[in-house]
């Protein structure tokens, strides 16, 4: 009797995994509509190296390697997952302009498929002229290397994926869309984009945090950084008090040092205007 209720138990628990898996299967192999997402020819000569430039800020080359060849990315085993990012000189070689426009900013694959790591929400204020940049240095790079493979989803992984607790990147698009960054003057407009494009991600399009669900702080923070701490965490990854920051200190070391000392003046002098009027 014991023996035959454990055998009922073990085959209840593998028809649940198995449809928790297959939900999960469905769901990453839904299909959205493939929309027109054309951008115009990379302008200027210098149009690589602008691409160059917003490339390492916005973390290409640190989720796709320096030279876009693609890496295993996360690895966290196979309880949960690792994760790969694509070789993006092989892409270049089938993909179009329109079709990097379309999965950079839309979250959205040429077949219709949604991309499920790439954070597209924190790309949706990229200009037409600044997404020709990138795909300018993207195929100025020679093709080579293998493709990466497949993303492993980890069991663990596939359960919080089933409960709504990992999602696709196009899930959280409209609800990007939908919020205005703070005004804060003419002066600060370059910045308030830039910030746009690289604090998104994290700190979400209203900077009250929680962007991705990823736990990230509300960018009044910065009302406790002088210039000096400011650069300083944005180059070293160290915060007020030396303390390390987890996901900001990594964010920083990997991409935020590219900015140049303007830029960075630019956005703390954005920030303490958004601070003063969150107040």
């Amino acid at each position: 009797m014991i023996f035959r209720g454990v055998l009922l138990l073990l085959v209840a628990t593998l028809a649940f995994c198995s449809y928790v898996y297959y939900a999960n299967v469905r769901l990453l192999d839904h299909r959205y509509p493939v929309v027109a997402s054309a951008v115009p020819s990379a302008a200027g000569a210098d149009a690589v190296e602008r691409g160059k430039r917003l490339a390492a800020v916005t973390g290409c080359t640190d989720c796709h390697a320096e030279d876009l060849r693609g890496k295993l990315f996360i690895d966290e085993g196979w309880l949960h997952g690792r994760i790969y990012s694509a070789n993006l000189t092989l892409k270049a070689k089938h993909y179009s302009d329109e079709d990097f426009s379309r999965l950079v900013r839309l979250g959205v694959r040429p077949d219709g498929r949604g991309v499920n790591v790439m954070p597209s929400m924190g790309f949706v204020r990229l200009t037409d002229e600044e997404m020709a940049d990138i795909v300018a240095f993207v195929r100025s790079l020679p093709a080579g290397g293998a493709e990466q493979p497949d993303h492993f989803i980890g069991p663990l992984d596939h359960w919080a994926l089933w409960r709504g607790q990992l999602k696709p990147a196009i899930a959280y698009l409209e609800r990007e869309r939908a919020k205005q960054l703070p005004e804060a003057g003419a002066e600060h407009a370059a910045a308030r984009h830039l910030v746009g494009i690289v604090c998104v991600e994290c700190h979400s399009g209203d900077l009250k945090g929680n962007g991705w669900d990823s736990g990230a702080p509300d960018l009044a923070v910065a009302r406790a950084y002088s210039l000096d701490a400011f650069r300083k965490l944005l180059r070293t990854g160290t915060a007020v008090g030396d303390r390390q920051l987890g996901l900001m200190s990594t964010v920083a070391r990997d991409r935020l040092h590219h900015l140049s000392d303007e830029q960075i003046a630019g956005i703390h002098a954005y920030l303490l205007a958004y601070a003063g009027m969150a107040r």
